[in-house]
């Protein structure tokens, strides 16, 4: 997907120590390959105006996987909840961009066609205005976008505290993605998704 007129950014909070997993979630992979990295690569087909990847725990063992084409934010309080990438993402967007479209990296069933569902709203309005949030199962969330006009409005978030709570007060425009549902907090939930990745998979190649 491109066009060259719209310079929004794309942000992955990655900064989480993982605890119930076992590890960093930015650390998972399948097989061989990193779970982050397949999401960087599905995010730069969007053709986004710049990629930033929050880190925080374990920022050493992680920070060499990323590539050069994107850009590295480090939360150093990362310990304080999700709230702080959120706003650490934010503060750290360049002013050039209209927005931001957040996503975390533990949902792992978030391909480019499901952003591109988001991103092409944005051809259709002024995207520095715009809030979008994915529907599924009845509630809605990350991955949405932000425009710059609103990231003010995401300063008073505290502790573990996700977008959802500002986002209801901006009565965003909501995009289905069923798949935004899925994420891991376990090792059994990262099993259950690569199945279900490996199934998806197999019904492409029929």
């Amino acid at each position: 997907m491109k066009d060259n007129n719209l310079q929004f950014s794309v942000a992955i909070l990655a900064a989480g120590q993982g605890q119930r997993l076992g590890y960093p979630k930015s650390l998972m992979h399948s097989g061989h390959e990193y779970i982050l990295i397949d999401l960087l690569e599905q995010v730069k087909n969007l053709n986004p105006f710049e990629v930033l990847v929050v880190l925080g725990a374990e920022v050493d063992t992680i920070y060499p996987l990323i590539p050069s084409w994107s850009r590295i934010i480090v939360n150093d309080q990362w310990y304080l909840g999700m709230s702080s990438s959120i706003k650490c993402a934010l503060k750290s967007v360049s002013k050039e961009s209209s927005g931001v479209l957040l996503l975390t990296c533990d949902q792992i069933l978030i391909r480019t066609h499901h952003l591109e569902r988001i991103v092409n709203l944005l051809l259709k309005c002024d995207s520095t205005e715009a809030c979008i949030a994915s529907s599924y199962q009845g509630t809605f969330g990350i991955p949405c976008f932000i425009g710059a006009a609103h990231f003010s409005d995401f300063r008073i978030l505290q502790g573990d505290q996700g977008a959802k709570s500002i986002l209801r007060t901006l009565d965003p425009t909501l995009v289905t993605i069923d798949e935004a549902f899925y994420d891991v907090d376990t090792q059994d939930d990262l099993q259950s998704c690569l199945k279900k990745i490996t199934l998806l998979d197999s019904k492409k190649r029929r």
